[in-house]
């Protein structure tokens, strides 16, 4: 399931259709544009807390914000990434 995921992630990137970071990620849920959230397994329980209060499906990425970085082709540590409807 996690490489169907991490697929469908490679495509939006590709697209421009994420949502890089917490604050990207808040804002996008509060203007409704937000299908998913992606999180790294390191992410703080704050983090973890605010994505529960969302409303939409998330998935832990099996790997740190290093590996989710490297897997979003980013060149910094990525702990949260939203998709867009």
């Amino acid at each position: 399931m996690e490489k169907e995921i991490m697929k469908k992630v490679q495509e939006k990137i590709k697209s421009n259709k994420v949502f890089i970071g917490l604050n990207s990620t808040l804002r996008a849920n509060k203007n409704g544009e937000l299908a998913f959230a992606v999180y790294a397994k390191n992410a703080s329980e704050d983090i973890v807390n605010k994505l529960d209060s969302f409303g939409v499906e998330r998935y832990i990425y099996d790997g740190d914000s290093d590996a989710l970085s490297i897997a979003c082709g980013k060149s910094y540590g990525v702990t949260v990434l939203g998709i867009k409807k």
